[in-house]
C-alpha cells in the first residue's frame, strides 16, 4: 500500500493505493455515522456488516448509468441518517451516487439547482470515502459524477462531490470478469487519449495521461483473457492516473457520444467511448488547420497526435491510430455492438452533439462527420446500411 507525497494528491485527494490497501477501511469508518452506497452484489463481495459501526446505513436503490431521481434519494438518505461520512463502494455508477448523496441537498428543486450550477453544494456535507471495485472511470480522483434524465445525460461538477480519500485496492477488482474488465479499461484509455488532445490540456494532464497509456495499453495488448496480478494493479494506477488528467480538461466528443449509445443502444460506457475513438482519431489526425478549435493552435494538436503516436506504437507499427484502437477493440471487445435497434441514428447524434463534452474536442465536427462515423462502428457489418440496425429517420 501507498499513499501519495504528503498525504494527498495534487487533486485534493488523500489516495492510499496498493494491494492491501482495503484494510484501511474499517478504521476510516470506525467511531462514524456511515451511509453506504453500493450495489448489493458489492456489499457481498466487501462485506460491509464484517466491519461497519452497527448504526451505519446503506444505500442501493440505484443501477448501472444512475438517474438524477436515484442521487437525489441517495442525498435524503444521507441527510436521515445524520451521516459524516459516505462511502461509496463499487463501479463508476456508486462512487457517483455516492458524490451525489454527500454533495446535493435533500431536496429535487433544491438539487437541480445545484446540477444546473445555478446554486453552490452545501458547504456543512460530510466527508466521502470511495473505494472502487473496478479499475476504469477514475472517479475516486474527480468532482464530477455522471447522471441521467432519461436518456440523457447531466453532470454533477462541483469540488463538493471530490473525495476526501480514495482507496484503490487492485485486489477487489479480481472478482470483475473479463467483459467487465475490458469495457472499463477501455473507459481509461478514452480517458487518457481525450485528456491528452483536449483543447483544456496542460503540461500536467498530458503528463498524467502518458503514464495512464503507458501503464494500460500494454496490458490491452499482451495480457490473456483476465489480465494477471500485476497487469490488474497496472490497470488500476492507470484508470486513477487518467482520472486525473481528466479532472483537469474534462472529456471530449468520444463521451460526449457515448452516452446516447449507451443510454438508447445498451452499449457499456467505456466500449461506446473507445468505439467513438476509431472515428475521431482520424479527424483529429488529419484535421485541417482551418479546422483546429484548440485556441493554441494546430501545433498543440499535432504535439498531442505525435503523443499518442508514440504511446500507442503507431509509427513502429507504420499505421494510423484508428487501426492501433480498432486492433485493440478487435481483441478485447469484437463486435457486433449495436445491442437493440428501434432507435434512429439521427437521435443519437442530436443528442450527443447536445453534450458539453463537445466542447472538449480540438477539431470542429460537423453533423454529417457524426453521423457517418456512428454509421461506422454501428452498422458496418450491413455494409453501412442504418437502417437494418439503427431504424434511421432521414
Amino acid at each position: 500500500m501507498s499513499r501519495t507525497a504528503g498525504g494527498r494528491s495534487r487533486t485534493g485527494t488523500t489516495l492510499l493505493a496498493g494491494r492491501g490497501s482495503f484494510a484501511e477501511v474499517p478504521g476510516l469508518c470506525t467511531g462514524r455515522r456511515v451511509l453506504v452506497v453500493a450495489s448489493r452484489g458489492a456489499l457481498n463481495r466487501a462485506p460491509v456488516a464484517a466491519w461497519l459501526p452497527p448504526d451505519a446505513r446503506t444505500f442501493t436503490a440505484f443501477h448501472p448509468n444512475p438517474t438524477v431521481g436515484q442521487a437525489v434519494e441517495a442525498a435524503r438518505a444521507r441527510h436521515a441518517a445524520g451521516a459524516d461520512l459516505v462511502v461509496g463502494i463499487g463501479g463508476g455508477s456508486a462512487l457517483d451516487v455516492a458524490k451525489a448523496a454527500r454533495a446535493l441537498p435533500g431536496d429535487a428543486t433544491e438539487a437541480d439547482d445545484v446540477i444546473a450550477g445555478r446554486r453552490p453544494a452545501p458547504a456543512d456535507g460530510p466527508e466521502l470515502l470511495l473505494v472502487p471495485t473496478t479499475a476504469g472511470t477514475g472517479s475516486e480522483v474527480t468532482q464530477f459524477a455522471t447522471l441521467y434524465r432519461g436518456s440523457r445525460k447531466v453532470s454533477l461538477d462541483t469540488p463538493a462531490a471530490r473525495a476526501d480519500i480514495a482507496v484503490v485496492d487492485p485486489e477487489l477488482t479480481e472478482t470483475c470478469a473479463a467483459d467487465l474488465t475490458w469495457t472499463c479499461a477501455f473507459d481509461t484509455l478514452a480517458h487518457a487519449v481525450e485528456s491528452l488532445w483536449s483543447v483544456r490540456s496542460t503540461p500536467g494532464s498530458r503528463q498524467w495521461a502518458a503514464q495512464a497509456l503507458r501503464a494500460l495499453v500494454p496490458v490491452l495488448r499482451n495480457a490473456d483473457d483476465l489480465p494477471g496480478r500485476a497487469e490488474r494493479d497496472a490497470l488500476s494506477r492507470a484508470a486513477t492516473l487518467a482520472g486525473r488528467a481528466i479532472d483537469i480538461t474534462r472529456t471530449t466528443a468520444a463521451h460526449a457520444m457515448s452516452y446516447p449509445l449507451t443510454a438508447h443502444l445498451g452499449i457499456p460506457h467505456g466500449l461506446a467511448c473507445a468505439l467513438n475513438l476509431t472515428w475521431l482519431a482520424p479527424l483529429v489526425e488529419g484535421a485541417e488547420p482551418g479546422r483546429v478549435t484548440d485556441p493554441r493552435g494546430p501545433a498543440a494538436v499535432r504535439e498531442a497526435v505525435d503523443a499518442l503516436r508514440a504511446l500507442f506504437g503507431a509509427d513502429a507499427r507504420d499505421t494510423d491510430l484508428a487501426g492501433v484502437l480498432r486492433s485493440l477493440l478487435d481483441r478485447r471487445a469484437p463486435g457486433p455492438y449495436a445491442a437493440r435497434g428501434g432507435t434512429p441514428l439521427d437521435l443519437l447524434v442530436a443528442e450527443g452533439m447536445s453534450s458539453d463534452r463537445m466542447t472538449g474536442t480540438p477539431v470542429r465536427l460537423e453533423r454529417h462527420q457524426v453521423r457517418t462515423g456512428l454509421d461506422a462502428i454501428l452498422c458496418g457489418d450491413t455494409g453501412g446500411k442504418a437502417d437494418a440496425i439503427c431504424a434511421t429517420t432521414g
